[in-house]
């Protein structure tokens, strides 16, 4: 504790619109430094808590007008001025960032650099507004946290290494996926491979629905579980699901079930084009579950070397890795998770809020 009154503020509009991994992280890391945070802004609107379902939808609508609008005017050089904000603010995303004249005291926390390295995973207009946050971040220099190493590589090759702090604050394995309290999820085979992910063109899940149906495993009684909510590219995974024989789409689930399915779940795959972390992937190797991942990026570093590891943009190579998991022998399963286990043990709640404090006190100290 510093002994003096909190010195920062904290731009929390990601959470109006946002309830992935991304928005428990930060959260978890708000709480946490309540000493250090005086005040979370909503859009312009500063609060104590999150708003109720119904305000925070018109305060994300009302966010994401303003976003665009700035993006315009910046392009036509006309338009609302940005807010001056006279202290520290901390960023949970760099898409707030156009909303403001952005100091060099401030934080900005960077989750992965997608809409400049994959714009095309993304909706129209992303990658403009992205690139005129990192423009402003290039020109005013704050303090930069990132969730991983590939994403801080990824942010130095675009924006360069001068800045004051450039520090990586891993994100935990959600305390509550510690809870032993489980509800089944209905209609699931006994034998089944699962992804946990917001579906659409990101993770991949059209190549891993087509490497499940080519795999053959649904012929030996074999379903695939796909959970998450949908983002850009989902009307065509899920076509693609619903005329596949053992692609079961369970959308967004509870915790208590997601629980549920990652103890039950044979293996797990997650052959995604693009994560900045992959939290979904900790959690499952955190419940003795053998991945199949990206051999690449974010996912190699989470991971470790003990993953199964294929060619995202390659159907039969995800089709192969899925057959590995599933005829897996109990001694190499076991091995490979005495590996993995400890690399997801850098990702607990303890570590994560120590380099999250440390970093704010850095900017903090200037």
């Amino acid at each position: 504790m510093l002994g003096v009154s909190p010195a920062l503020d904290c731009e929390f509009t990601l959470a109006l619109n946002n309830r992935t991994g991304k928005y428990f992280f930060c959260k978890d890391m708000i709480d946490a430094s309540r000493d250090l945070i005086r005040t979370c802004y909503y859009w312009r609107i500063p609060l104590k808590n999150l708003p109720p379902k119904s305000v925070a939808r018109v305060l994300g609508r009302l966010a994401r007008i303003e976003v665009d609008l700035r993006v315009r005017s910046y392009q036509g050089h006309i338009g609302p001025a940005p807010i001056s904000h006279p202290r520290p603010m901390v960023f949970t995303d760099p898409r707030e960032c156009v909303l403001y004249n952005l100091k060099s005291n401030d934080v900005v926390l960077c989750h992965d650099m997608g809409p400049i390295t994959h714009p095309d995973l993304y909706e129209p207009g992303v990658r403009e507004l992205y690139t005129l946050a990192f423009d402003m971040i290039k020109a005013a220099r704050p303090f930069m946290l990132f969730v991983s190493e590939a994403s801080r590589r990824d942010f130095v090759s675009y924006c360069g290494s001068e800045f004051p702090l450039l520090q990586v604050v891993y994100p935990p394995i959600r305390s509550g996926m510690e809870r032993r309290d489980e509800e089944a999820f209905p209609d699931i085979p006994s034998k089944f491979l699962l992804t946990v992910g917001s579906i659409g063109a990101r993770k991949n899940q059209l190549r891993s629905i087509q490497a499940f149906d080519a795999s053959g495993l649904a012929k030996e009684g074999y379903a695939y579980v796909i959970c998450g909510g949908p983002e850009p590219g989902a009307e065509a995974v899920i076509t693609l699901a619903q005329a596949t024989a053992g692609v079961i789409l369970a959308g967004y689930v509870k915790d208590d079930q997601l629980r549920w399915l990652y103890r039950k779940a044979q293996g797990f795959i997650l052959p995604s084009l693009l994560e900045g972390f992959g939290l979904p992937a900790a959690e499952a190797i955190n419940y003795g579950l053998v991945p199949v991942l990206s051999g690449r990026g974010a996912l190699e570093e989470v991971a470790g070397c003990a993953a199964v590891f294929v060619n995202p943009l390659d159907v039969a190579d995800i089709a192969a890795g899925m057959r590995k998991i599933a005829a897996m022998t109990h001694e190499e399963r076991a091995s490979r998770l005495s590996q993995l286990q400890l690399s997801v043990t850098r990702f607990s709640l303890e570590k994560a809020v120590a380099s999250w404090r440390w970093a704010l006190t850095r900017a903090i100290a200037g």
